[in-house]
């Protein structure tokens, strides 16, 4: 629970310094940086939620299809955040496929209407939204459609 605190803070603060223009002419790359911080964050969670979901949807036998999607989505998670955590210049690029990876793994969760799977759902969503704004501040095309 107290991680879930300090993740919210973050995201909070990132908001706040986005919104306010107080990353908006820093040179040093402050803006990618925090961006990449929480998503890096966001990225691991919903790798580890993905996980359990995984497995309880393999016990229930899912299809191929769902089960690829949540692979999918794990694989990315853990990758993205392994690149933002070494300050990687590729980390924005990623994170743009780590975005539509996350919705797609949300989406695919949501279908089931398996309340087992709310948690996944909910992180892929967060971790979607994150990665969505790692690619943003990381300028170029990457991430400014891959949500939708």
């Amino acid at each position: 629970m107290k991680s879930f605190y300090i993740t919210a803070v973050l995201a909070l603060a990132m908001a706040f310094f986005t919104t306010t223009g107080a990353f908006a002419n820093n040179a040093n790359g402050l803006k990618l940086a925090a961006a990449s911080d929480t998503c890096a964050t966001m990225c691991n969670k919903c790798a580890e939620t993905c996980e359990k979901a995984l497995a309880h949807l393999e016990a229930k036998g899912a299809s191929a299809a769902t089960i690829n999607t949540l692979k999918d989505c794990i694989t990315l998670c853990k990758t993205s955040a392994d690149l933002k955590s070494r300050g990687s210049a590729l980390s924005p690029q990623l994170a743009a496929a780590c975005a539509e990876a996350c919705k797609k793994c949300a989406t695919v969760c949501a279908d089931t209407k398996d309340e087992a799977l709310k948690d996944c759902v909910e992180q892929c969503n967060t971790c979607a939204e994150a990665c969505h704004n790692t690619a943003k501040a990381g300028g170029g095309s990457g991430g400014k459609d891959c949500c939708k």
